[in-house]
């Protein structure tokens, strides 16, 4: 009875989900090339602008990559503050496009003037690359069910996407933006990743994404500027070939490197003339003050007498415990020394008198707002779609952006009177005892007066800093010229452009005391970093600006379309299989007899492909004697899968008939809630439950920060709290679960069934990492599991091995106690932080030594062991691992 209770609420569990997945209240339309679906009727006008864009920038997007990938699905969905867009050519061709544009610093490390146009145009690059294949690979993928794509591994993923969408304007795009590619390029030659480095993106690196996206693109666009665009179509058309021998016979056959039968030299000579023909640049920088090796200043800010830093600083525990430290570092003017160091963790921060204002990102399910704090207070002053803030004596303004009318509002928080409305998204503002400045999307800057009168509007379409800012009569900002970033003021009253420096190179700068304070890279170190330098300022009148980016504007024209039932198209596409592969193995018994099993694996998935429901055919047939034909049937059998994945929520389940075997497991954020500006709790509730301890078929991804709910039993219900916070500066994770776990579900509730367990995760500084963990049932405290380790750094030093698929770094020593299956003692082992094809594992090897029994008893005989094992933590012991229940 139990187990027909639970294949029926199983049954439910999927049908509900499914159903859900399939009903919704957006809309479609039906362009030529592409469907385009939007989240509600309120955002069909922003649908009807997707599909015209896409439409305009389609076959010039295709003419640059070489291969035209057929009709796609375009989605558009609200996520809050969140900018982002994502391509899946895997299974459905889709992409993905969220409505907010990106803003401040973000704004300034990915330039895109018009966040829809360049969106498209970078992830339909993606579609044209990643989709490229030759007919047999067409063929093998529509035979087979399974799609052959040989980009998905190629070593340009983003290399095509950054070089398509800086390939349109010079006023968008990351290679039109020298700090992240010219400029960064330069000042990383004395650590210069090598190819096979930059796809590992190690979590210790600085610059983190740059290595994938920057580096990546800089050098596709190297091949492209020196052998010319064709080449780079005819290097991709090549690498797309199918190349499976018994499948190519009569084909003419090569083994040239692509990269010499294309470019005429092999790949290491290619990448070596790209590194030699950096060191051509030449900046003229000032004198560096203050250096933070391995960090990224976001701003910098006069302060009374101070300069206050925004930072993020990386190293080796960065990777360890998944969190960086971040803060506000105040430093006096005179010597240059740290004064404090205000934990913050922010998009954007804002200065005024003694009051720290910052804004940052808060989630709530499916939705993410911003937040905006008086630090001091730990008061939150605002909240909502917020792009910016200003604040001046007190008085502070913001930006609000609605994604459905693509209009800005810029109002006072204390005077609900005055309100200015902007068709368009506003990057970045700031105010001043008289005036309000705003940065736009399109790179312009507009100045208010404090009644929302527009005394001045600065129309150049030179790509633009990350801020801009007002001291008095002065807006400060700075433009792309060249390989060059140059500071500039305006006299707003005097209406004069004044240039404050030659040849230079920064992120963001600040005048203080009448000198010029800015923000550039260091080369020192085994990764580099950012610096504060200190400069005169060489004074250069202007009436206007100087070469005004010339590059036009990408053209958008209108396109016919259909509007389209919604719920038709999206059942149309889920009843569409995405894979049937057929598949076979066998099993050879005692005896020699064989049991061959047959079976097919049809796939099937919504247009978002976040649901997948999975339906596998097996047959099983005995064959007695090897050497015969004599085969018997034996039986059929029937797997069924499903798989829901959201923001806030996952569930998996399968199924096995006849054997009746099971498994669901399910994981939901309750909420979150911001108890400071540096501390937010996270609620999560798991669910998980299989027929048998060796049936583990499913599996949900973690919602939050690698976090999974724990599961002890064949039964489990938990509930946990995640709390990211800091303590002296420095990034903490506490985790608290409560865990009813049985074998038996009709005895959940029991006392016998109730466990508890605790962890932290510490970051003592760069280098050093401690981790604490507690397991104990209510009933059995006396067989509590612990371990408590610390991590040591001891050599930073990378190699490389087989080719660069293999990264060792950031070797180290971990001290422990711990009590692995009830054994009281220390430990100690040596660790490797690896990379293998982009995974990072920990190898380690080491020695357990049993301490005397806690419990006053005498030592037993054995005393220790020396072990190896293999991880995914430099913490973990890795020997006797099981529970003490």
């Amino acid at each position: 009875m139990a187990g027909k209770f639970r294949r029926l609420f199983l049954f439910a569990v999927i049908s509900l989900f499914l159903l859900i997945s399939l009903v919704s209240f957006a809309g479609v339309l039906h362009f030529e090339h592409a469907d385009v679906v939007y989240p509600d009727l309120r955002y069909i006008d922003t649908a009807i602008k997707v599909g015209n864009i896409f439409e305009s920038v389609r076959q010039d997007v295709i003419n640059l990559v070489g291969y035209d990938p057929g009709r796609i699905t375009i989605i558009l969905q609200d996520k809050g503050t969140v900018s982002n867009g994502y391509t899946q050519v895997l299974l459905h061709k889709t992409i993905i496009l969220y409505t907010w544009p990106t803003e401040g610093y973000m704004g300034f490390y990915l330039p895109l003037e018009d966040w829809y146009t360049y969106l498209i145009i970078h992830e339909f690059t993606h579609m044209c690359h990643l989709s490229y294949q030759d007919e047999l690979g067409k063929f093998i993928s529509l035979i087979t069910g399974i799609p052959y794509l040989p980009q998905l591994s190629s070593p340009f993923v983003e290399g095509t996407t950054v070089f398509a969408e800086s390939s349109f304007s010079l006023s968008s795009g990351r290679l039109n933006n020298p700090f992240f590619s010219s400029g960064l390029y330069y000042y990383s030659l004395p650590n210069f990743p090598s190819f096979s480095y930059k796809e590992t993106m190690p979590l210790d690196d600085y610059r983190g994404g740059l290595l994938y996206y920057n580096f990546t693109a800089g050098f596709y666009k190297y091949l492209a500027d020196t052998y010319g665009i064709d080449s780079v179509k005819k290097f991709l058309n090549v690498t797309s070939q199918t190349n499976i021998p018994f499948l190519t016979l009569g084909a003419t056959q090569t083994t040239q490197d692509p990269y010499e039968s294309v470019f005429g030299k092999k790949f290491d000579e290619l990448y070596t003339d790209w590194i030699m023909s950096l060191t051509k640049l030449d900046y003229n920088q000032g004198k560096l003050v203050y250096n933070l090796r391995n960090s990224l200043i976001l701003r910098v800010d006069s302060a009374g007498k101070e300069i206050a830093l925004l930072r993020q600083t990386f190293g080796p525990v960065s990777s360890y415990v998944g969190a960086f430290e971040s803060g506000l570092v105040f430093i006096d003017d005179a010597k240059f020394k740290q004064m404090k160091d205000i934990p913050l963790n922010a998009d954007e921060v804002k200065i005024d008198g003694d009051n720290i204002y910052a804004l940052q990102p808060s989630q709530f399910l499916d939705k993410v707002e911003k937040k905006l704090w008086l630090v001091n207070q730990n008061k939150v002053i605002a909240s909502g779609y917020i792009t910016s803030f200003g604040v001046n004596k007190g008085e502070v303004y913001v930006s609000l952006y609605d994604p459905v009318s693509l209009k800005s509002k810029v109002k006072s928080l204390s005077n609900d009177l005055f309100e200015y409305t902007y068709y368009g998204y506003i990057k970045n503002m700031d105010v001043s005892e008289n005036y309000i400045a705003l940065l736009t999307l399109d790179n312009s800057i507009i100045i208010l007066d404090k009644k929302y009168k527009e005394v001045a509007k600065i129309k150049d379409r030179n790509m633009k800093g990350p801020y801009v800012k007002l001291q008095g009569n002065k807006v400060l900002f700075s433009r792309v010229e060249g390989n060059y970033i140059i500071p500039y003021y305006y006299d707003i009253e005097g209406g004069k452009f004044y240039r404050l420096s030659e040849k230079t190179l920064l992120s963001d700068f600040t005048i203080h005391n009448n000198e010029l304070y800015y923000v550039s890279y260091t080369p020192y170190g085994n990764t580099g970093g950012n610096g504060i330098y200190k400069k005169e300022i060489q004074l250069q009148e202007l009436s206007e600006l100087p070469n005004e980016n010339p590059s036009s504007k990408v053209n958008i024209a209108q396109h016919k379309y259909v509007d389209g039932d919604e719920l038709a198209f999206r059942i149309n596409e889920f009843l569409k299989p995405v894979t049937w592969a057929p598949m076979y193995s066998y099993t050879q018994l005692e005896d020699n007899s064989l049991i061959h099993t047959l079976y097919m694996i049809f796939t099937f998935t919504n247009i978002e492909n976040d649901t997948a429901f999975v339906l596998t055919p097996i047959l099983d047939i005995a064959q007695n004697d090897p050497e015969s034909l004599d085969f018997q049937i034996l039986g059929y059998r029937q797997f069924v899968g499903f798989l829901k994945m959201g923001d806030y929520y996952g569930i998996s389940a399968s199924y096995i008939y006849p054997s009746n075997e099971y498994s669901v497991s399910a994981e939901l954020l309750l909420g979150s809630f911001d108890l400071s500006p540096k501390t937010s709790v996270y609620a999560l509730l798991g669910i998980d439950s299989r027929s048998s301890e060796g049936y583990n078929l499913d599996n949900v991804f973690s919602l939050i920060g690698g976090i999974s709910a724990p599961s002890i039993k064949l039964n489990t219900l938990s509930f946990g709290l995640y709390v990211p916070t800091n303590i002296f500066s420095k990034p903490v994770q506490f985790r608290n679960w409560v865990i009813l776990s049985n074998d038996d579900y009709t005895k959940l509730f029991d006392i016998d069934s109730v466990y508890f367990q605790h962890s932290v995760v510490f970051a003592l500084n760069t280098d050093t990492s401690f981790l604490g963990l507690l397991l104990w049932n209510l009933s059995q405290p006396e067989n509590m599991y612990y371990d408590a380790s610390l991590a040591f750094t001891l050599f930073k030093d990378s190699a490389e091995l087989f080719g660069g698929n293999v990264l060792f770094r950031n070797s180290g020593l971990t001290i422990g106690f711990a009590n692995p299956a009830g054994i009281h003692g220390i430990y100690t082992q040596f660790f490797v932080e690896t990379y293998l094809a982009g995974m990072k594992l920990y190898p380690n090897a080491g020695v357990f030594v049993q301490l005397m029994d806690l419990y006053g008893l005498p030592a037993p005989d054995f005393q220790g062991i020396v072990y190896i094992g293999l991880g995914n933590s430099p913490h973990m012991l890795n020997i006797l691992s099981g529970m003490p229940y």
